[in-house]
């Protein structure tokens, strides 16, 4: 039997049909997953993903570890074309009180909607019907793949976070000063009284550390919830029929 390869089907970068051999198309990849096991929606997801470039490498570091990701991604599939899907997206975006920044075909990018009103309605948000109120920049994607839309939110938070961890830094910070230096300048010398103003300055510090972090953690997940949220709305509305009404208008 001969070993070496045959020139049918021959991989090599020379060959002209190798480009035509490994090549799969979009229908043919979703295929592929769905018979190996995966659910058509999570294919799709990946594939929208990948085609925006949203596979983003995970954040290392002291800052990820204690406030999460710079960005948060949220993706859906949705039955049915895109057109009435970008539509509602457009919608909810614009009742988030963000207008279009750049519109790249598929990708938009948002940002907020500056002036008294909207201000004022997100000053007024006692309801925290904003969700994304404390967000900058969104972008979102619509890829159509078939009779299936694949929808992704791509919340920029990296600012939101920089400014909570100025805010915790200055927050420790007094609070140090005013329990731990402020404890030991009433008495003079080193003793153990100074000792315990000064642990008791660390521990008043760290604990409004934990406070701004689990409020900042909160504040995140509420911007998380928002597309999520829409996200589930639509995607029943769409199996359910034209006539449900529209997530956006909740």
């Amino acid at each position: 039997m001969d070993s070496s390869p045959s020139d049918k089907g021959n991989g090599t970068p020379g060959h002209p049909g190798a480009a035509l051999e490994t090549t799969l198309s979009v229908g043919e990849v979703v295929r592929l997953g769905v018979e190996a096991g995966l659910r058509l929606e999570a294919v799709a997801t990946a594939l929208a993903e990948i085609r925006r470039g949203a596979m983003i490498e995970p954040e290392t570091g002291p800052l990820a570890r204690a406030l999460g990701a710079s960005h948060i991604v949220v993706s859906r599939v949705v039955p049915g074309p895109a057109e009435p899907v970008r539509r509602a997206v457009d919608r909810f975006m614009r009742d988030q009180l963000l207008t279009i920044r750049r519109h790249h075909g598929d990708r938009v990018e948002w940002e907020r909607a500056e002036g008294i009103w909207p201000g004022l309605l997100r000053s007024l948000d006692f309801s925290k019907r904003y969700g994304f109120s404390l967000v900058n920049h969104v972008e979102t994607t619509i890829i159509a793949e078939g009779d299936i839309t694949a929808v992704t939110f791509n919340i920029d938070v990296s600012q939101m976070r920089r400014e909570r961890i100025t805010v915790m830094g200055v927050r420790s910070a007094l609070a140090f000063a005013l329990f731990g230096l402020g404890g030991t300048a009433l008495f003079p010398g080193f003793g153990l009284a100074d000792a315990l103003a000064l642990a008791g300055g660390g521990i008043a510090a760290g604990g409004i550390f934990a406070l701004e972090r689990r409020r900042y953690l909160e504040s995140r997940a509420r911007v998380a919830l928002a597309p999520e949220r829409f996200l589930d709305l639509l995607v029943q509305r769409r199996r359910l029929g034209p006539h449900t009404p529209d997530p956006s208008n909740d």
